[in-house]
């Protein structure tokens, strides 16, 4: 009986093989369709992130509505009470400062210990638009302005007038009146005319005005009247480009007549040689450098933050930014400091 079962057992013993191999055939059938499935789908998920360009939003992307209205400069300065000093190489300290009178001649070790002992540091105060507009840190209120008019004021500062500021730059010069100080104004707006003319005629202070001619019929801007009377009572007016543009924009061509038209104009209209800039939005390139220096221009100031010193290179010569948001005591450090160090 045995014998005669014997013969069945080898077929179905290989059907139940074949059968293992057909599962197993079949379970990576299934996987190399998933596999393949998930390839073909990636690609498509993987060119939808790939396809987004990665765009940069800078503060100047967007087109204003009201060209140069104050808001513009919001995301250029801080926001916090915190505006850092001049970076760490640019020689200010003592240290560095021994360390280069020590390299100079002997002929000028003794001059200079004439009359101090290193470079003078001197806040370049910079200012844009002087009326009431809550958050907007470019603005400060008339009272505002009036309280630090009357700190540096009743504290023994000095307001420099542009050519003294030049002339202590220059060298011709080796002494600056006890705790000097600049006022720079950007732009031209014609709330300065109404709020720091009359207060600055009261303390008898100096004062710097950056202009575009191509502003001055636009109503929320100086006149060239009202500029005229500014120079008179002694504020010292230069150029800040004929239609305050983003220079580095701009076609070499395009920029020379911005330079160069604000300064005709600016020369012929107050009867004077102006020969020093400011960067409109504190933008500029090696195009725009160039060009200065081709037009006769000496000095140009940028909106990097610091104190001002001799060391610095001519044409990017640093200053402090008002906030108009921030409260006497942030400001008076950074007037001192060239930093804040005290919230505000």
């Amino acid at each position: 009986m045995n014998r005669l079962l014997k013969p069945t057992e080898g077929p179905l013993k290989s059907s139940f093989i074949s059968y293992k191999w057909y599962a197993l055939l079949l379970c990576c059938l299934v996987l190399l369709i998933s596999l393949s499935w998930s390839r073909l789908i990636s690609p498509s998920v993987r060119s939808a992130e790939s396809d987004i360009p990665l765009q940069i939003q800078t503060p100047f992307d967007s087109q204003m509505s009201e060209p140069l209205k104050p808001s513009v400069y919001m995301s250029m300065f801080p926001d916090a009470s915190t505006v850092p000093a001049a970076p760490a190489n640019d020689p200010i300290s003592t240290t560095e400062t021994s360390a280069s009178v020590a390299s100079e001649t002997a002929q000028t070790v003794v001059a200079q210990a004439t009359t101090q002992q290193q470079p003078q540091h001197i806040p370049v105060l910079n200012y844009h638009s002087i009326t009431i507009d809550p958050g907007n840190r470019a603005v400060i209120t008339p009272a505002k302005f009036e309280e630090q008019m009357l700190y540096l004021s009743k504290n023994g500062y000095h307001t420099l007038t542009l050519q003294q500021f030049i002339d202590y730059m220059d060298g011709t010069t080796t002494s600056l009146p006890k705790k000097p100080v600049l006022l720079t104004f950007d732009d031209g707006y014609a709330d300065n005319y109404e709020h720091a003319l009359p207060l600055l005629k009261q303390l008898n202070f100096h004062a710097t005005l950056f202009v575009s001619p191509g502003t001055t019929e636009d109503g929320y801007f100086l006149n060239w009247d009202q500029i005229k009377e500014m120079h008179e009572a002694g504020w010292d007016i230069q150029p800040h480009g004929m239609t305050h543009p983003h220079l580095p924009k701009l076609s070499a061509k395009s920029q020379a007549f911005e330079i160069s038209e604000a300064k005709r104009q600016i020369d012929e209209q107050l009867k004077i040689n102006t020969t020093v800039f400011c960067y409109p939005y504190g933008e500029k390139n090696e195009t725009t450098l160039k060009l200065l220096q081709e037009h006769g221009f000496r000095y140009a100031f940028t909106i990097d933050q610091g104190l001002t010193t001799r060391d610095q290179n001519r044409l990017l010569l640093k200053r402090l930014f008002v906030n108009g948001e921030e409260s006497i005591e942030p400001w008076i450090a950074r007037l001192e400091q060239g930093s804040v160090k005290v919230k505000s």
